[in-house]
């Protein structure tokens, strides 16, 4: 299974390095950081990080990095002597390394998964740990990391029912990879069920939580640019994907009559859609304002604020009389229900939510959110919310009750990396504060 495996990467290697040539004129963004992918490290990095052997902590994409911030918090406050080195496999997720985690040594993309490179990687970063957050099961990276002595922890681990069959039907090559990887700190018991199911060692499964949890307060509610009613109500719609955003206009139309002057704060997962969700905007014919060029623009005009800049989505959920988290209208498993749960507001999303599943469940079980499946629910939902403000603000209450009541994530998660490496922090530093 393993030779097929790197049978399958090595020749999705040599074909993109031939089609290199006219993918990097086309796509260029696709191929950004491919020298690091083939691990040639620029001096500086290999430098600063020199005689030490760092911490190196995997978060795939912007979720993983915004989660892992109390993380590196809590790791400089412990160990202020350890090196911490970040990787991502995405330029969203290392661009927002560079603007949230200022903390860490060094940034990079995660090396491709092929048996030379990642050992090359090794040899060259010297990690004494490696935590990877969620689910990012590289087969070889974890493989050599285990023969090369290196613990590897997961941390805020989560396993859909349809990963998991995945990881059954391929057995053979995921099994073994599963055994060399030392801890899984699970997010409940859901998810830790699934792990051991698959045969894991009981002993090396923990539920620690999700870190997302443990996110600090996203910062002040930003001034939205006055759309020409400062009290009329706002709908926030974040992370939303290709089809979602046609379900939103839809119903939009018929949500502002009802409720002249809502603005509607609508917020793209990739910002390689920005311009795709520009123009079904402009094609519906809808006022609407970039929030990059709001600098110096006149208020009033517009019904739809687009929401084209990074790292702003959790402070923006703080504007929303109802929040509708996207990535769950369609098959693409939710995104974070955390963020405008922490806000106290009302939680709207699909019945796609494997990524999210324990905390979705937790919204509903307390009253803090609604599963909506269509456009006929959706705008039922949000107008029903947006005419009764009792049954909203009392949602948001429960909502953030939710969000609010697992703090002690971040000592189960360190209890976890100390038993993998020599220092332990002493119990009053490494416990909770109370919130």
């Amino acid at each position: 299974m393993f030779s097929l495996y790197n049978t399958v990467l090595h020749a999705g290697l040599i074909f993109g390095l031939l089609a290199w040539p006219l993918g990097f004129l086309f796509r260029r963004s696709r191929y950004r950081g491919l020298r690091e992918r083939l691990t040639i490290y620029p001096p500086e990095l290999t430098a600063v990080l020199a005689g030490s052997r760092p911490i190196w902590i995997h978060a795939a994409s912007v979720g993983e990095v915004r989660s892992a911030a109390p993380l590196v918090s809590r790791m400089k406050m412990l160990w202020p002597g350890r090196k911490l080195l970040v990787s991502t496999v995405t330029v969203t997720g290392r661009r927002t390394v560079r603007e949230t985690l200022p903390d860490v040594e060094g940034v990079v993309y995660l090396p491709l998964d092929l048996p030379w490179l990642v050992s090359r990687s090794l040899r060259k970063l010297q990690p004494e740990l490696i935590i990877l957050l969620e689910t990012e099961i590289w087969p070889n990276f974890i493989r050599a990391a285990h023969r090369s002595k290196v613990p590897t922890v997961v941390l805020s681990g989560r396993l859909s029912p349809r990963g998991a069959r995945m990881y059954q039907r391929f057995r053979g090559l995921f099994r073994p990879v599963l055994d060399e990887v030392s801890g899984f700190g699970m997010q409940d018991d859901e998810n830790a069920g699934r792990m051991l199911r698959l045969g894991v060692d009981p002993g090396k499964v923990a539920v620690t939580g999700s870190l997302k949890h443990a996110a600090a307060e996203p910062g002040p509610v930003p001034e939205v640019p006055d759309p020409g009613n400062a009290r009329a109500p706002v709908l926030v719609a974040g992370s939303t994907h290709r089809g979602e955003e046609e379900m939103l206009l839809d119903v939009f139309p018929e949500l502002r009559r009802l409720h002249p002057g809502l603005l509607l704060i609508l917020a793209p997962r990739h910002p390689e859609r920005f311009g795709e969700v520009e123009r079904l905007l402009r094609e519906r014919r809808l006022r609407y304002r970039r929030q990059s060029e709001t600098s110096g623009v006149r208020p009033g005009g517009y019904e739809v604020l687009l929401l084209d800049t990074l790292g702003d989505l959790p402070r923006y959920y703080g504007c929303a009389d109802v929040a509708f988290v996207g990535g769950s209208l369609v098959p693409a498993g939710g995104h974070n229900l955390i963020e405008p749960a922490r806000w106290g507001k009302p939680v709207l999303f699909g019945p796609h939510r494997s990524n999210v599943a324990g905390f979705a469940r937790e919204l509903l079980e307390q009253g803090g959110g609604v599963e909506v499946h269509d456009r006929q629910g959706l705008l039922r939902v949000v107008e029903g919310l947006l005419s009764d403000k009792e049954r909203a603000s009392a949602m948001g209450r429960r909502a953030r009750y939710a969000a609010d009541a697992d703090r002690e994530v971040l000592s189960r998660s360190m209890s976890l990396l100390c038993r993998q490496l020599r220092d332990t922090p002493s119990p009053g530093a490494a416990r909770e504060s109370a919130p």
